[in-house]
């Protein structure tokens, strides 16, 4: 599985999607900026991954621990919110898994089982075995949930504006309940 994991920081070093975030203007609250701190801190990951050219397990290991006690403690403190948390996990969690060693396949049916699922909930496809296809497809998909996560925290305010009128629209269906009308 590490052999899949360098080959997918090739594929995401070629795209160049961490390259830019670090340059990118983000238009930071205090309720996503700890959000974007968080990717910025995990796509740091493949940036020195792809400048190095060494995907060291120990140390990717280390900061992905890091990088859940900080979303957790960050969580607990309001600074990010469920959803933003559970797709961040679930991101720190598909890389984890498809990053260390399996020498005896023990752990790869669970490990393509997520590796799949994760691929088509995030770009709509399935997987095309456990080909250089597949792992083109997992780095693709890393790419586009970081991404995605980017637009999320980017929309949260005009997200907060859509639930208001939404609520303020329907609230006649609030009425009807109290007053028992059919």
């Amino acid at each position: 599985m590490a052999k899949k994991i360098k080959a997918a920081l090739a594929i995401i070093s070629l795209t160049g999607f961490v390259l830019g975030f670090s340059t990118v203007s983000h238009a930071q609250t205090a309720e996503n900026k700890s959000g974007y701190a968080l990717l910025d801190n995990l796509s740091q990951i493949f940036y020195e991954a792809s400048n190095s050219g060494k995907w060291d397990l120990e140390q990717v290991g280390q900061t992905l621990k890091k990088l859940m006690a900080d979303a957790r403690q960050l969580r607990q403190q309001n600074q990010i919110d469920g959803p933003f948390f559970v797709r961040y996990q679930r991101l720190l969690g598909i890389i984890k898994m498809t990053a260390g060693p399996d020498p005896d396949g023990i752990l790869a049916p669970l490990i393509n089982r997520e590796m799949s699922r994760f691929i088509g909930e995030v770009r709509g496809e399935e997987v095309k075995g456990e080909s250089s296809e597949a792992v083109k497809q997992l780095a693709l998909a890393i790419r586009d949930e970081i991404i995605n996560l980017r637009l999320y925290l980017d929309s949260l305010e005009k997200r907060e504006k859509l639930i208001k009128g939404w609520d303020e629209k329907m609230s006649w269906v609030e009425e009807k309940k109290k007053t028992g009308a059919n």
